[in-house]
């Protein structure tokens, strides 16, 4: 089976997109512990980038911002798009929150909006 076919990752890739962080992080950590490919780091990616939208909502914006860097710098060797994920727009649009963050530690989740991970079939 390939990756992007397993349906933990589709699952992880709507809960995201329906803004449930916590659980994107919980199902995407379970293809991520049994991965010892070239795939590793991106799960690592999407999970650290989940975790921290998620941190944001707990109030703790500079474990988000910690986060969001760490899963920018895992993501980047998978830009443009990986396993059906264009890693350039959750790139892109996490890297604009990151940015609104920095400058405003104030923000919220809902103000920033978080990204759609969208798939290219």
């Amino acid at each position: 089976m390939e990756p992007q076919d397993d349906p933990r990752f589709i699952k992880g890739i709507d809960e995201f997109n329906q803004g449930l962080f916590f659980e994107c992080h919980e199902t995407l950590e379970e293809i991520w512990l049994e991965e010892h490919g070239d795939d590793r780091k991106f799960y690592q990616a999407i999970i650290q980038i989940a975790a921290g939208y998620f941190k944001l909502e707990q109030g703790v914006p500079a474990g988000a911002i910690k986060l969001w860097r760490t899963g920018l710098d895992k993501l980047e060797p998978y830009r443009p798009v990986y396993l059906g994920v264009n890693a350039d727009a959750l790139g892109e649009a996490v890297k604009g929150h990151l940015q609104q963050l920095e400058a405003d530690p104030q923000k919220t989740v809902a103000e920033l909006n978080p990204p759609t991970i969208f798939l290219i079939c």
